[in-house]
């Protein structure tokens, strides 16, 4: 019933939304309809807007109270105070008339888009009250769910409690079992006793179980007797694969040292000569890059050289070119002051 419940108030919740898509689809189109820089727009939108203000006061009135006594009295006076603003809106301006210079078609248009406005906005209340209403029912039927999930899992815990302590007593309690002789299979010294405190008392059922376990057992074991001897097959074909191997190793080895006796005329290392041999190619990879290190010093030292020259030849140039400016200066004030002179003259 819970899984009832949810499947419902997602239906409740996608036809909200999509009641509510269509509610921003109508006041887009109203928009579209209106245009940029209409004088009426103003006008034009309280002409939509001015019924659906009622509709959200009643929503509001329902959703106060909880009676449906109280809901009804809330609702009649939110609809006469809705009349009233409704009543002092018209004063300043009448909805069922269009306004002199302004369009008929828009106009009617704005009507008409009220009238669906107002039944989406009915619907939508609509939706959102059952969706509330289920949503309390779901909650309450959830908090009951959890009382008896809580009530089951003690009850449980209390039955198998019981359970345990009926059967320990019933384990000490001593049980007179009936037999018929044929029953009885327990004989010391080929005959029955009198005293049957150690003997044990099962069903045929158990018996025929055991029966059975004994073949079984038996059936398993020549199994792993089986497992056991092909193991040890395998285990001494790997032994013999072993020492054969030691023995062809043994074999490589000593041709290998007949080979470097016969060679170089002792026993050499050869991993010990590869860790220490040097490498040609690297020793002339090294050797060339030496040398290029010394031709780029050398050339590094040329254009140091070189640098210096160029800075010792800019600072006699920077001291001749000062002395030509201070030279200059000096020819400008003379030439300044001849005319000056000739200018008093």
């Amino acid at each position: 019933k819970l899984n009832s419940y949810l499947a419902q108030m997602e239906d409740r919740k996608c036809e909200t939304v999509k009641l509510q898509e269509c509610e921003k689809a109508l006041y887009a189109n109203f928009q579209a309809s209106l245009g940029e820089n209409n004088e009426f727009a103003h006008f034009l939108t309280k002409v939509l807007k001015k019924k659906i203000k009622c509709v959200e006061k009643k929503e509001v009135g329902r959703e106060a109270d909880e009676d449906e006594n109280e809901e009804e009295n809330d609702e009649k006076s939110s609809l006469g105070t809705d009349e009233e603003n409704s009543g002092s809106e018209d004063e300043v301006f009448d909805d069922s008339v269009c306004p002199k210079d302004c369009n008929e078609a828009l106009f009617r248009n704005t009507i008409q888009l009220r009238q669906k406005w107002l039944d989406i906005e009915k619907a939508l209340t609509k939706e959102k009250k059952v969706a509330a209403n289920l949503r309390k029912k779901y909650n309450a039927l959830a908090k009951k769910a959890k009382v008896v999930e809580t009530s089951l899992d003690t009850a449980e815990r209390e039955l198998e409690t019981f359970q345990w302590e009926k059967q320990q007593r019933l384990n000490e309690l001593y049980v007179v079992v009936p037999l018929k002789l044929h029953q009885v299979e327990y004989l010391v010294n080929g005959e029955m006793p009198r005293d049957f405190s150690q003997a044990l008392v099962f069903t045929n059922q158990s018996l025929e179980y055991l029966q059975k376990r004994i073949v079984d057992l038996h059936n398993e074991k020549i199994m792993q007797r089986e497992i056991y001897k092909k193991a040890q097959e395998q285990h001494k074909q790997l032994v013999q694969d072993k020492k054969e191997m030691e023995i062809q190793i043994r074999r490589l080895e000593e041709k290998c040292n007949h080979l470097m006796m016969k060679k170089f005329g002792w026993l050499v290392d050869f991993e010990a000569v590869q860790a220490h041999s040097v490498n040609i190619h690297m020793e002339e990879l090294k050797v060339q890059i030496m040398e290029k290190e010394y031709v780029h010093s050398q050339e590094l030292k040329e254009w140091e050289e070189r640098i210096l020259d160029l800075r010792q030849q800019l600072m006699k140039l920077t001291k001749e070119n000062t002395s030509k400016l201070q030279q200059l200066n000096r020819f400008c004030l003379e030439k300044h002051q001849l005319e000056t002179k000739l200018d008093s003259l």
